[in-house]
């Protein structure tokens, strides 16, 4: 056989080889390498959603995304950076989550009344729960200032003359006057409106311990610690 001919079949050879190296595809290794690559990316743009998400203080929309990561995603970047922090961001969630439900609690409301106009913000009782009970704060253009209580559907209180209410402000335990307005209305309306009004503000929870008629004695519980001053609105003039 001439060189030339020679030189043409092993030329061909080493194509075939090569066609037949192409025709196998990718290693191994190299799957395994671009799979990693991909899972990477993936886990990367969840990643930056999650950021976004802590950068916004929306955690308990970051918390589902670092879940996630951890769970699609095991052994990335991405999820290590999240396994540092989601702890903490969880936490977060759960006390922005607990803030605006004690928030939601309190009802501000401006309103005609009694030929005036009045601004309040009333809670309802936590505990008892089937008691419809509220505390009501009350600016009135001819009333001035109140602090009271409102048994909707109640008998009333029992409260004779000016009568001393225990009151609990977190673990700060006082004694109010009160009385009960005339008219047979079922509220019980407390003196030193200032002073009990500055106390709730830097209270949790509020407890107080009436007479209902009917009822004998009861022990109110109201989870105040979401009260927004700025959102009770002041009256023109006030």
């Amino acid at each position: 056989m001439h060189s030339s001919s020679l030189r043409r079949v092993a030329a061909l050879m080493v194509l075939g080889a090569a066609l037949g190296a192409c025709s196998r595809g990718p290693t191994p290794q190299q799957q395994a390498a671009q799979h990693k690559a991909a899972t990477e990316a993936q886990a990367s743009k969840v990643l930056d959603s999650y950021h976004q998400m802590i950068k916004m203080d929306s955690y308990s929309l970051a918390v589902p995304l670092g879940e996630e990561i951890l769970s699609k995603y095991p052994g990335t970047k991405a999820a290590a950076v999240v396994k540092a922090n989601l702890d903490q961001i969880r936490a977060k969630a759960q006390a922005k989550a607990a803030a605006l439900r004690l928030k939601r609690l309190w009802v501000y409301q401006v309103a005609p009344m009694g030929g005036g106009t009045q601004s309040t913000a009333a809670i309802q009782v936590s505990k008892p729960p089937a008691l419809d009970m509220r505390l009501i704060l009350r600016r009135h253009t001819q009333w001035g200032l109140s602090v009271f209580l409102y048994a909707e559907g109640s008998n009333g209180f029992i409260c004779k003359g000016r009568c001393s209410v225990p009151v609990q402000f977190d673990e700060h335990k006082m004694h109010f006057k009160a009385y009960v307005p005339q008219g047979g209305r079922p509220a019980l309306m407390f003196n030193h409106e200032k002073a009990f009004i500055a106390q709730l503000q830097k209270a949790k929870v509020l407890r107080i311990k009436v007479r209902m008629k009917g009822q004998g004695e009861r022990d109110l519980m109201f989870e105040v610690g979401g009260f927004d001053p700025s959102s009770w609105k002041p009256l023109p003039g006030k």
